[in-house]
């Protein structure tokens, strides 16, 4: 990927004036994001306790004194860029990438490019399949936020990319929805329980149109999954499943998106959820968020939201841990119960151009052993500026 990402980016320029490439018209899309970040106390990345895409607070203990110190950062590691490619009406594919490593905290020409989505669409009368990598059919819904990448994950937003086989029927103001996907990811060199077990993810969904541009439906999840326990593998199956509920609609001057959700080991199956079991726990969860856009005056507009995801029941919940090789990676996230409130401004300065900024709070409560508990609360704030085209 690291030899084919400049090829393909040289490729850009001449591709988005080219009428056609191959029988097929090319454009592209993106946008780039440059900004600085500052918290009041150690932040995570999903499971990095670094800036590059803040998630959740991290619990403050003895061998990680730094975690109770404020932090700078300045990156452009959420900038986006993607192709689309279309050949007659029936047949579309789609290749989107971003610079995001959350095992670099704030780089600069260390950066790489991270595959969102590589897909292909076909359609016919309305009907539909994507295949490859791409949105979930589970949980559609994202949020309002300049944290584009951690978006509300892991406080009440879920789903995420997938590998999978999505089937799309439109019949009126309704559509119906089912897939077939991959029940995770495994970036390693040999194959894990993930690949043995032979299980994959089995995803519905159902939304009905609202006004021009809206949607509300329910969607849900299941896969049943081996979690092994290493050193040793006991061959024991558990479930993991969720369902939502989602909302969204935009407004002459309002936009709104909201989701609420439940389920059963969630975060094994990379819906970006709190709730991981393992061999010997399943561990339930439910949240919920709400975020809005409003187009304020002349080119001021402001953006915000809350979200909060939490475990149900703590004795299932394994505690928090970091990793005995790399102190800056986290094993196990411990999180009991999340909370997020952010609220932002985004000044239009041209049609393509924002100066944006945003502050957040981040509530987290983690699991640090059998009856211990610890609650932290960080403030983080960002700005800089957003280049769309």
């Amino acid at each position: 990927m690291k030899k084919l990402f400049p090829l393909i980016a040289l490729s850009l320029p001449f591709a988005a004036s080219t009428a056609t490439l191959n029988g097929f018209d090319v454009t592209a899309y993106g946008f780039l994001k440059a900004s600085a970040m500052y918290s009041t106390e150690g932040l995570a990345s999903y499971n990095n306790i670094n800036m590059s895409a803040p998630t959740h607070a991290v619990p403050q203990i003895s061998s990680r004194p730094q975690d109770k110190r404020s932090r700078l950062s300045s990156q452009t590691q959420q900038s986006r860029i993607g192709i689309n490619l279309k050949k007659e009406d029936n047949l579309t594919s789609k290749f989107e990438f971003d610079f995001i490593d959350f095992n670099k905290s704030s780089p600069t020409t260390q950066m790489v490019p991270r595959v969102r989505i590589a897909s292909v669409t076909y359609t016919w009368d309305d009907q539909k399949f994507v295949i490859g990598q791409d949105w979930d059919l589970f949980s559609p819904t994202t949020t309002y936020t300049f944290d584009y990448v951690g978006l509300y994950f892991m406080s009440g937003n879920t789903g995420f990319m997938r590998q999978q086989v999505q089937y799309l029927k439109l019949s009126g103001d309704w559509e119906f929805g089912g897939a077939l996907g991959m029940a995770g990811n495994n970036p390693g060199t040999i194959d894990s329980n993930l690949e043995t077990a032979k299980s994959p993810t089995y995803a519905f969904r159902l939304s009905h149109k609202v006004g021009e541009k809206g949607r509300v439906g329910l969607s849900a999840i299941y896969a049943r999954l081996k979690f092994q326990n290493a050193p040793t593998d006991d061959n024991s199956t558990h479930d993991s499943y969720g369902t939502s509920a989602f909302f969204e609609n935009v407004w002459e001057k309002f936009e709104l998106k909201s989701e609420t959700y439940y389920g059963q080991n969630m975060a094994n199956i990379g819906t970006l959820a709190i709730g991981r079991g393992d061999a010997k726990n399943d561990v339930k969860e439910y949240g919920a968020t709400l975020t809005g856009y409003y187009r304020l005056i002349d080119r001021h507009n402001i953006f915000g939201g809350t979200g909060f995801a939490r475990t149900d029941g703590t004795t299932s919940l394994p505690p928090y841990a970091i990793g005995t090789t790399n102190a800056n990676v986290i094993s196990a996230p411990g999180i009991r119960g999340n909370w997020l409130a952010r609220v932002g401004w985004d000044f239009r300065v041209t049609e393509d151009l924002s100066w944006m900024a945003e502050v957040s709070r981040y509530e987290t409560q983690s699991r640090l052993a059998a009856h211990k508990f610890q609650s932290n609360v960080v403030y983080g704030l960002e700005t800089g500026v957003q280049l769309r085209f």
